[in-house]
């Protein structure tokens, strides 16, 4: 299989999020509205964490060759304000995996800033330029980045410029009350993960003693390059992704391991 698109592989998983509200009542009990902990950084850093355990999800395939990633780094949109005029930006962050939610927090608060600025990102400043030029330029840049990427010769300011290339793209469309569609991949850039956060809503759910209850839940949706790893071992991550989601607090614990994950809960 040589690209993204025929390597595909769509799953969705629906999370129980009745722990993580509580958590997050508790947590940010008395906190001004800026201090507050929400459900979003608790994906943010449960998707760093995961990528952190698991190495093998953070690869990439670009001509014909497999690639680990040198850092953590998850990337998603933002508008400048919820209005339809507003602009669009990319907010890329990057991480190591052992950062708490209040570091998370932190960090978001810092790139969000940053990315409401009047100023352009990177990413925007090259795509004006690319836009500004004549039709038949697009096409040799485009066919330049593309020869360049797949001898692994792209300079590194090209790299950091584009969104595309980044460990994980997220879209959180909970954020605007929307479901969690499946995207697709690009086969531009290296990102071999797409990962959408629906809204929160009311869900039924049967708990372990048989009865059916409605339940607050989150649908996600994740789109995948198969080639990047076997299929165990992605099952085994998604477990991981699952179970880690549904108790945040085990994120209050820079040096957690897989195996503290996978164990907590089933001695109590």
């Amino acid at each position: 299989m040589l690209t993204r698109t025929e390597s595909v592989v769509y799953f969705s998983e629906k999370l129980d999020m009745t722990k993580v509200i509580v958590y997050l009542s508790k947590t940010n009990e008395g906190r001004e509205k800026r201090d507050r902990i929400t459900i979003f950084h608790v994906f943010l850093a449960t998707v760093a964490k995961i990528l952190k355990l698991r190495p093998e999800l953070n690869r990439f395939i670009v001509g014909r060759r497999i690639y680990q990633h040198k850092d953590i780094s998850l990337t998603f949109t933002e508008k400048k304000e919820l209005t339809e005029q507003a602009p669009e930006t990319n907010a890329h962050m990057v991480f190591d995996g052992t950062e708490t939610l209040v570091e998370v927090r932190d960090m978001l608060a810092r790139h969000l800033g940053r990315a409401r600025g009047a100023d352009k990102g990177d990413d925007d400043m090259l795509l004006d330029f690319v836009a500004a030029l004549p039709r038949p330029a697009i096409n040799f840049v485009s066919r330049l980045i593309r020869f360049l990427d797949y001898h692994n010769i792209l300079p590194g300011f090209l790299m950091n410029a584009i969104p595309l290339y980044t460990s994980v793209f997220l879209a959180n469309l909970g954020s605007i009350g929307l479901a969690a569609p499946y995207h697709h991949l690009f086969e531009f850039g290296n990102a071999s993960i797409f990962l959408v956060i629906g809204r929160l809503h009311k869900a039924p759910v049967v708990t372990e003693q048989g009865e059916i209850v409605a339940r607050d839940c989150i649908d996600i949706s994740v789109t995948l390059d198969e080639r990047i790893t076997e299929g165990f071992y992605g099952a085994r991550s998604i477990l991981l992704f699952k179970k880690l989601m549904e108790n945040p607090e085990l994120l209050e614990n820079p040096d957690c391991t897989a195996e503290d994950i996978f164990e907590y809960g089933n001695t109590r």
